[in-house]
């Protein structure tokens, strides 16, 4: 607005540098100030406080200067951003190991106390947060918050999505932030989930919603008559625990943790090596059964060399200097964490988390778990193979658009690492790649961002090394000997290429002896073969040409690709 261009030129009240910077990362600031300003234009009295009422008897000339007062406190959300696929790799690993990670760096802990799954077994809750902070009831605090749908909390509401959560800090653990009618809106925004330090109402309803909830408990009250929501989008504090906009929220049957925006990506790198390193001994207890208490040498804060766990590491061809084990600031457990005092000491863990990165391909069983249930879930994926130059990304996206979920680039198309580092990074997808014919090529994939390998034929050198890294690999058999071959060296899917040799039938006989085997059949499945072999036992399949019409991807025609991928997946739902 005007009032807003005229205000933002004072030099008196707040420095331009400093403006910039706050509305480079508060643009939510911006839009409620312009609503303060409309409102402003019709009202009858001053607002304060301002430092002399009576010289500003214009009520929208003290709220712009009370408003331009408040850009002189710091960015609610830090600069750094964590993107979607930071999250979902976050999202991968358990609150223990991001705890863990926090204390390894030297951060307080950041785990919300008291905040239960509202329902046991309900899913994991992954997401960037929105905040909003409820205040105690006063009578001027309800006629002064912005009513209907100008209140804060359903501005928070309408800023979220199946990537971001609601964070709500409430007066108290007993008072109720919201029921069935409230909450409804979040299930129609498909938001990743609801945390608070307060209850919630109407707990059967909030079940049938399907997001996760996280509270102190439930209560029959309503709350409006003890809070009120006050603010959206500010730094708040929730179960003890500081949460600022963008921080990502993990939350599983543990309870929640927040992960600042500011050093997720450290926070993950530490954790990430230390699930490698709790694999590795679950595994070795459970081939080697005795006591854990060799492998956790607590006191030192990194492995210590010659120790159980070094040797065993080194077994496994890690190096154990590479990973930090314990908490390397004693003072972290006791919430004095050591971050903002030791910039250079966070630079060094930067550098080895990236070691740790660089040197190790080991997937955590909940990332390998998860592309295993992708691939039950959806059933149908696209596997894109041209020869059109600078088609890969437009073509797949044309097939997503289709209803795909699952996808797989190969390594003879122009492009392809490029695309499936773009395709990583969405949350709309699985994406894998193909035609992987040795080890170097497998970690070429995996670089650019790939979360499952699959091969034209079996290689067991690339299969070894994928189960050694839990990694999904998906390699090419044709006979029953080379399906069971595969899925011996660790392939827990085994495809079978060209599906067309055998035929439903020839599934059906190898799947009823096999039960054990996932058989991927590619390459010759067609639109109306689909049911069929799923119906027969399949259990996922491989879209080629029936996908992609060469001709269609030569003209550009990306409608064309889309309304076949939908009658794929149409054909693929009946069976």
């Amino acid at each position: 607005s005007s009032a807003h261009r005229d205000a933002s030129a004072s030099p008196r009240t707040v420095p331009s540098r400093g403006l910039r910077l706050v509305m480079s990362h508060a643009a939510h600031l911006r839009r409620a100030l312009s609503r303060a300003l409309s409102r402003a234009s019709a009202a009858r009295a001053p607002l304060g406080p301002v430092a002399n009422p009576g010289a500003t008897p214009d009520r929208a000339a003290a709220l712009k200067r009370d408003a331009l007062r408040a850009y002189a406190t710091g960015p609610a959300r830090h600069e750094k951003q964590i993107s979607d696929d930071l999250l979902a790799k976050l999202g991968g690993l358990s609150t223990q190991a991001l705890i863990d990670g926090l204390w390894v760096m030297g951060w307080p802990t950041s785990h919300v106390m008291g905040a239960r799954p509202l329902t046991e077994g309900q899913k994991k809750l992954v997401g960037r947060a929105v905040t909003l902070r409820f205040v105690p009831q006063r009578p001027d605090i309800a006629a002064s918050k912005p009513a209907g749908m100008e209140s804060p909390e359903y501005e928070a509401f309408e800023q979220t999505g199946p990537n971001e959560c609601v964070v709500m800090e409430s007066v108290g653990p007993w008072e109720s932030v919201g029921g069935d009618i409230k909450f409804l809106r979040l299930a129609q925004l498909k938001c990743a989930g609801l945390v608070t330090d307060g209850s919630v109402r109407d707990t059967a309803v909030l079940r049938e919603y399907g997001f996760p909830v996280f509270s102190i408990s439930t209560t029959p009250r309503q709350g409006p008559h003890v809070h009120q929501p006050w603010e959206a989008n500010g730094v708040i504090t929730c179960g003890g625990i500081v949460v600022r906009p963008g921080d990502a929220i993990i939350g599983d049957q543990d309870g929640v943790v927040v992960i600042p925006a500011s050093h997720a990506q450290e926070v993950y790198d530490i954790a990430h090596s230390r699930e490698i390193v709790e694999d590795i001994v679950k595994t070795e207890l459970a081939t080697n059964p005795g006591p854990p208490g060799k492998f956790y040498p607590f006191v030192s804060g990194k492995i210590k060399k010659d120790s159980p766990l070094c040797k065993l590491l080194a077994s496994k061809g890690y190096d154990s200097s590479k990973f930090a084990h314990t908490a390397a600031n004693p003072g972290a457990r006791a919430g004095l964490g050591g971050i903002p005092k030791s910039r250079n000491t966070l630079g060094a863990r930067r550098s080895m988390s990236q070691q740790v990165r660089h040197k190790s391909y080991m997937r955590t069983d909940a990332e390998f778990n998860e592309v295993l249930d992708q691939f039950a879930k959806h059933k149908a994926c696209a596997v894109l193979r041209t020869g059109v130059e600078g088609a890969a990304y437009n073509a797949m996206d044309a097939a997503v658009q289709g209803g795909f979920k699952l996808v797989e680039f190969t390594l003879t198309t122009p492009g392809c690492l490029d695309a499936v580092s773009r395709f990583a990074s969405r949350t709309d997808v699985l994406t894998g790649c193909g035609t992987v014919l040795n080890i170097d090529d497998a970690k070429r994939a995996l670089d650019a961002g790939s979360k499952f390998i699959v091969a034209p034929i079996l290689i067991p050198e690339v299969v070894e090394w994928c189960a050694a890294n839990k990694i999904v690999c998906i390699p090419g058999c044709q006979t029953p000997s080379e399906l069971y071959r595969a899925y011996s060296l660790g392939a827990p899917v085994q495809k079978l290429f060209p599906g067309v040799a055998g035929g439903p039938n020839w599934v059906r006989a190898v799947a009823s002896a096999l039960p054990m085997l996932r058989i991927n059949p590619t390459s010759g499945v067609e639109i109306d073969t689909a049911a069929d072999y799923l119906r027969a036992g399949a259990a996922s399949l491989g879209f080629v040409a029936p996908a992609f019409d060469q001709n269609a991807i030569k003209a550009g025609d990306w409608d064309a690709i889309s309304k076949r991928a939908t009658e794929i997946i149409a054909a693929v739902k009946a069976a």
